[in-house]
This record gives C-alpha cells, structure tokens and sequence, in this order.
C-alpha cells in the first residue's frame, strides 16, 4: 500500500467519527487507541525499524501516535455522550484537522527523503510502499 492510501484511511477516520456523534452509535474505540491497528502503524513499527536513523521517520511516528491519541479522546467523549465536546475538537481548524494535517506533513517529509519517495515505490524495495 502506498503512502496516500494510508493517509486515506487515516481520514476516514474522521467520517467515522463524525458519524459516530451524529448517529449516536456506539464507536469501537480500540480502533482508534492502537497506533498499531492500522497499516501505517504497522509499518513503521515492524518495516520501518529500518530507518530509524531517520529524523523524518520519528517525526512521522510522533505525528502518527499524536493522531491516534486525539482520535481515541475524540471516540471516547463520543462514546460517553459529550457530543459538544466532540464537535468542538472536529471543527475545521480544531485538534482532528490539526492533527491530521501534522501527519500529512510528516509523512509528505518521509517522503521526500532520498531512497524514500516516488523513486523508491516505483522499485522493488520496502521503503516506498506500507505493507
């Protein structure tokens, strides 16, 4: 799976949540607690590992467990019936968009380190691509 993709699904979350507050549905919040649940958290504890000399990378695992840490507070005060709460931090420019656009930022740097981007997903080789 290529970056974007990832980042799609990072998104997602935020419809997820949105529909959560408006449907008043239970949100199941271990989904959005376990930075390793999706395939970008996957990723960068399992293939990552071997760029961890790159500053790019821990910006981008900081971001990342930044980003499931304000889904999981988001999903709980769903969850607990604080729904303005919840509104509050999904309004444009509040903590969700925050943090999802820190994450684009960070994986957009990963990215564009060399032996990382386009290039890289374009060859064999794990550094390009999310399994």
């Amino acid at each position: 799976m290529l970056f974007n993709d990832t980042l799609e699904e990072h998104r997602m979350a935020g419809v997820s949540l949105r529909c959560g507050m408006h449907q008043r549905v239970q949100l199941i919040t271990c989904a959005f607690a376990n930075e390793r649940s999706c395939a970008l958290g996957r990723w960068l504890h399992e293939e990552g590992t071997r760029c961890d000399e790159f500053p790019e990378l821990q910006q981008l695992r900081m971001a990342h467990a930044s980003f499931h840490t304000i889904t999981l507070v988001i999903a709980i005060s769903i969850t607990q019936g604080r729904l303005a709460e919840a509104a509050i931090m999904l309004e444009p420019d509040a903590l969700f968009e925050s943090a999802t656009r820190m994450l684009v930022h960070a994986v957009s740097r990963f990215e564009k380190r060399p032996g990382v981007g386009a290039a890289a997903a374009s060859t064999p080789g794990p550094l390009g691509l999310i399994h």
